[in-house]
């Protein structure tokens, strides 16, 4: 085998667009993007083999048969660092990761439920294909039926021109393929340039007030499980569906100290709600809002950070978690291009 370098690997990523949940089927090329990442990380393997030790009496050393190995039940996760360029790939993480449509301008609420029906057969629209694309064409990895577990959005004055950064975590119930790859470069579907980022924001607001933010992230956690076992792909043990579990969003805005800023400890130490507004213009609800926005209208500050040490400007770290009750909003977004 031919030594290879780690840019020679290709990401393809396309959303379920109808075929079984959990059955593994090669997505049509023209529904596969061409992920321009970073760097490319192979897929975690290790929750899916399941090896333990079961010591036998007779000898003082483990034997060969002591060691029990299955892949009955596992999980699969991939791990993804990305400066965003393409608007459809960014509205299939944001979709799968929140379980909702992630085009225009998109709520979620208190009292969200479940979009998809993640069960073997059924056509769950909010997951997603990834496939990693080998020089060496046997060695082509396919990860199917999966999620985005936790996504994290972030925008620095400092790094990238500000350019909005997409990390997070990929996983799936389901053993992955290794095979020819099946990939043509080219024949997959086209991408539109996504360039936004924090120096488009014209609009930073905490409770309606204009504040200098030089960093700002949130992450929206989503963890799935498996339910149950099925024989599926020819597999012992694949899961008959998954079940979503709580969803949390938590982030940090990073502002200048002033007197909006400071008197944020206080609301800190006695638990008030704040809203926090990023975007490309100021209306809460973002309905004016035209490539990107986010508004968390209820959030509980989870610390308040003075970096004394400074020599670039005192700033304050303002950590939160994104809070909502019933019909209200717990985050509005839009990215578009």
């Amino acid at each position: 085998m031919a030594t290879y370098a780690g840019n020679q690997f290709l990401v393809y990523v396309g959303l379920n667009d109808g075929y079984n949940f959990g059955i593994e089927t090669q997505e049509a090329d023209g529904s596969l993007h061409r992920w321009n990442l970073d760097t490319v990380n192979d897929i975690d393997f290790s929750g899916g083999v399941i090896q333990e030790y079961v010591p036998r009496t007779g000898q003082k050393v483990f034997r060969e048969t002591d060691l029990f190995t299955t892949r009955n039940g596992g999980t699969y996760s991939w791990a993804f660092d990305w400066l965003v360029d393409s608007e459809e790939i960014l509205q299939f993480l944001v979709k799968s990761a929140i379980d909702l449509t992630a085009t225009g301008l998109v709520y979620i609420t208190g009292e969200k439920g479940h979009a998809s029906d993640y069960v073997v057969g059924s056509a769950a629209g909010n997951t997603l294909q990834v496939c990693i694309v080998s020089p060496d064409a046997s060695e082509t990895r396919v990860l199917h039926s999966a999620v985005v577990t936790e996504l994290t959005l972030s925008m620095d004055a400092g790094t990238n021109g500000g350019r909005l950064r997409a990390s997070g975590t990929i996983w799936s119930g389901f053993q992955p393929n290794v095979a020819t790859n099946a990939v043509t470069d080219g024949s997959t579907a086209s991408n539109t340039d996504f360039n936004q980022g924090l120096f488009d924001c014209h609009a930073i607001e905490i409770a309606t007030t204009q504040v200098t933010c030089k960093s700002f992230s949130f992450t929206i956690s989503h963890p799935a499980a498996r339910v149950g076992f099925a024989i599926c792909n020819s597999n012992d043990a694949e899961p008959q569906e998954y079940v979503r579990n709580r969803l949390e969003i938590t982030g940090s805005i990073n502002v200048k100290m002033d007197d909006t800023s400071v008197a944020q400890q206080a609301f800190w130490l006695a638990g008030t709600s704040k809203a926090i507004l990023v975007g490309d213009e100021g209306t809460s609800g973002g309905g004016s809002a035209t490539k990107i926005f986010f508004e968390f209208p209820t959030v509980k500050y989870t610390g308040h950070n003075v970096d004394l040490g400074s020599e670039d400007g005192v700033f304050i770290e303002l950590p939160f978690t994104a809070t909502a009750t019933g019909s209200n909003k717990l985050m509005y977004l839009k990215l578009t291009n």
